[in-house]
């Protein structure tokens, strides 16, 4: 967590800078032109001591896995707002705040894009390229490994819940964290590829938070959440 804030600080200016936007719902920041990668740390080198950690905690993950993590690893694919229900409760589901499933929707667009981006950049390839008789859980998917999109949206996503439930900041934080590690159990991505993923997270939040368009839209999420609880 230490290496993540002292990542976060120093780079907020730099991806946040521009001039100010008049207080309306405006469109957000393109994820895609932020340029994750020139604020991430790099992953391992190939054949590093890092990279080979980094390949024996996934395999013991994935040597780990029950059937059940795989149920639960299947209902963790999705980018929804459901995924966080289970925190929150049934006030916060698609079926009861459409708009602010929508603005979760836009959450993943936008931290997709930005993290896409730095795929790109880094080139890392998945744990199963490497090692191809890896017993993966799930589809594999064709992107490059890092950082990791689950981590990204999880983290994102967590952190603008708790705007809106502050109380339950932790809980939220802890059901991220929960469900972009079971990447790592599908053999899908290395552990620092969730780090990544979470830096990335925090970095989109505060740029996020910083922009009147986003946090016209939260307003106005926020409202018809709590005129679902009456």
């Amino acid at each position: 967590m230490m290496r993540a804030l002292t990542i976060l600080v120093p780079v907020l200016a730099l991806l946040a800078a521009g001039p100010a936007a008049a207080e309306t719902c405006a469109p957000w920041v393109d994820g895609a032109t932020l340029g994750l990668e020139r604020v991430l740390p790099p992953p391992p080198e190939p054949a590093s001591p890092e990279a080979e950690a980094d390949m024996k905690a996934l395999r013991a993950a994935v040597a780990a896995r029950t059937p059940a993590d795989e149920a639960r690893i299947e209902s963790d694919i999705t980018y929804t707002l459901d995924q966080f229900a289970g925190v929150l409760g049934p006030a916060y589901t698609a079926a009861r705040a459409p708009r602010l499933a929508a603005l979760v929707a836009r959450l993943y667009k936008t931290s997709s894009a930005a993290v896409n981006a730095a795929k790109h950049a880094y080139q890392r390839p998945r744990p199963y390229t490497l090692d191809p008789g890896l017993r993966t859980f799930g589809d594999r998917s064709h992107s490059t490994s890092y950082p990791g999109g689950h981590a990204a949206f999880g983290t994102l996503t967590a952190t603008m819940l708790a705007q809106i439930v502050p109380e339950r900041r932790r809980a939220l934080l802890a059901r991220a964290q929960v469900y972009a590690h079971a990447r790592t159990e599908a053999g899908t991505h290395f552990l620092t590829d969730l780090e990544a993923g979470r830096i990335a997270g925090m970095i989109l939040a505060e740029v996020l938070l910083r922009d009147p368009g986003f946090r016209c839209d939260l307003a106005a999420a926020t409202a018809e959440v709590r005129a679902a609880e009456r």
